[in-house]
């Protein structure tokens, strides 16, 4: 039996002596990273929104930008401008405004504010104007 245990080993030994292969267990204290790592994400800065532009709005705009501007405020001007819709819608001709107009202390003012007024609070009253030169 000593025998068959001494040629085992020297059997083993002359494997690992010649090359034979060999187990090799590697221990490591290192602990794998196991952090997952994102690219850089690229972000558009957000764009600015800028609120509706109303009729209102544009009524104002058109007006300073045909006189100049206006030192009344934006009330008055909204009146005004209102009064001429109401005015056309309740019957009255293109004629019947220009004829008003032309009696204001500043034409130049009421002619603006018509014009803006007819544009943006009430285009459905455009039509009146057609053909007015």
């Amino acid at each position: 039996m000593f025998r068959k245990v001494a040629i085992a080993f020297a059997a083993t030994a002359m494997l690992a002596a010649c090359g034979g292969t060999k187990t090799v267990y590697v221990v490591s204290t290192d602990a794998p990273d196991t952090t997952v790592k994102k690219s850089p994400e690229t972000t558009e800065a957000p764009t600015p929104t800028l609120p509706p532009w109303t009729p209102e709005d544009e009524f104002i705009f058109d007006v300073e930008n045909s006189y100049g501007l206006v030192y009344l405020p934006d009330s008055d001007l909204f009146e005004t401008g209102y009064l001429v819709c109401s005015t056309l819608r309740g019957g009255a001709s293109a004629s019947d405004i220009v004829l008003v107009l032309a009696t204001l202390d500043q034409p130049e003012l009421a002619v603006a504010i018509t014009t803006s007024a007819v544009l943006n609070l009430c285009p459905d009253q455009l039509w009146k104007f057609e053909g007015l030169s």
